[in-house]
């Protein structure tokens, strides 16, 4: 199956440095330290775990599971990402339909679909993408032995992603990521399976021997797959929203912060370099902890430009002031890079924020469900503002090559995918 590109069915120019997306959570004196990580707990909000308590959770884990298995054996199981000591450390796999490298976090995603073995790497399915990993960077737990896995439930009319902390820990979920509300053909409270988001099951191994089989017969939905409306729209798309709804906003969540009073900086930039205003300040509230963090206070970086795993603070970008690095964003990042399909380093995977298949998660972030969240902010700021930004555009799904033009009937300016990614 080629890879799912989205676009909207209006005339929009499909154009655009790679970072890790980076985490914050509250320390001792109330800073937000950039090498901890966060997820949504049961009321929505921002919930932050501390790097080195999540480091003794896998210490733990470990040590309790240690029992000899043949994996070789087990017909349905859960691939384990979060199996090293440190959190700065990333897990790096092949993509089974284009052959790139990709690379998550197992602190940001703990678990997987097992699919066996190929070319005697371990093959898997998590947050939208079928990939190889080596053994040795990977745990197989057999399912019927994990006590938690992700999954998806409904409740109160909300479609609701958890996803999973430690597999070996009972309820262990260290984000409950809202997705939309809960489509027609699922039931209220009920618990489903999926690893791509877009296809549900109320079986895990019937869901195994689909992957496996390449086919989604089994599922709920097998001809209707469902897709985030945030998550997927493209970012060459314009909010409805007003500045000051997004400062009220702001001033809802946090009373201080480099994320106040930025409304009209990013209304004026989405004008300018034509990239979605609420994504942008959903984005900028997810990577710096609400204008919290010490990268956005000491640097003026929101976004956790520069901040890889391996060195988040002392490798963030500093800017002149808050506006100058949304300008930034907007220009160099987004419009200019991973919504340019000819950008310079193959960073293109579509405009949408997306997962670990497609969209700007793929090259963007460690965390394997960053474009998730961002979404959940979003549909966060219109729930309770009120507002129908959701459904705004029709989004249409393109299963195969795409053709871009710089206007409609005009010169080509290339076809995607393509096995030249910078062509």
């Amino acid at each position: 199956m080629k890879r799912l590109l989205m676009h909207i069915f209006t005339i929009f120019l499909c154009i655009g440095v790679t970072t890790q997306s980076v985490y914050a959570t509250s320390s001792d004196n109330n800073d937000i330290l950039e090498q901890d990580f966060v997820g949504f707990d049961e009321s929505g909000n921002l919930n932050t775990y501390n790097t080195d308590e999540l480091e003794q959770e896998v210490s733990n884990a470990m040590m309790s599971s240690l029992a000899v298995i043949d994996e070789k054996a087990i017909a349905y199981g859960v691939v384990n990402f979060r199996v090293k000591a440190s959190a700065s450390e990333i897990t790096t796999y092949t993509n089974c339909e284009n052959g790139q490298q990709g690379y998550i976090s197992g602190y940001s995603m703990s678990d997987g679909a097992f699919l066996g073995y190929e070319n005697g790497k371990v093959k898997f399915k998590a947050a939208g993408v079928t990939g190889l990993v080596n053994p040795s960077e990977v745990g197989i737990v057999d399912y019927d032995n994990a006590k938690t896995v992700s999954c998806y439930k409904t409740s109160n009319g909300g479609l609701y992603h958890y996803v999973a902390n430690i597999i070996t820990n009972s309820d262990s979920y260290y984000s409950i990521n809202y997705v939309g509300n809960t489509p027609s053909y699922l039931s209220n409270n009920i618990t489903y399976y999926s690893y791509d988001g877009h296809y549900f099951y109320t079986s895990y191994n019937k869901m195994i021997d689909d992957y496996k089989n390449g086919v989604y017969s089994n599922s709920i939905n097998s001809n209707n797959p469902y897709y985030n409306y945030f998550q997927y729209l493209p970012a060459r798309s314009k909010t409805s929203l007003a500045a000051s709804q997004l400062n009220k906003y702001t001033t809802e969540v946090v009373s201080s912060g480099k994320l106040l009073n930025v409304g009209s900086s990013l209304i004026s930039n989405q004008n300018t370099y034509g990239v979605n205003a609420l994504i942008m300040y959903a984005n900028a509230a997810l990577e710096s902890g609400w204008g919290q963090s010490q990268i956005a206070i000491n640097k003026n970086n929101l976004f956790g430009h520069g901040a890889v795993d391996s060195n988040p603070y002392y490798g963030a970008n500093g800017y002149a002031s808050v506006d100058d690095c949304i300008k930034y964003h907007a220009k160099m990042f987004i419009s200019e890079g991973y919504c340019d399909p000819k950008d310079y380093s193959g960073r293109y995977y579509g405009s949408h924020l997306g997962d670990k298949e497609s969209g700007i998660n793929v090259k963007y972030a460690s965390d394997p469900y960053w474009g998730e969240k961002i979404a959940h902010i979003c549909w966060s700021v219109q729930n309770r503002l009120g507002v129908t930004e959701a459904n705004k555009y029709t989004l249409g799904i393109a299963n195969g090559n795409v053709a871009f033009y710089t206007n409609p009937d005009s010169n080509l300016l290339c076809e995607y995918p393509s096995d030249d990614p910078i062509q």
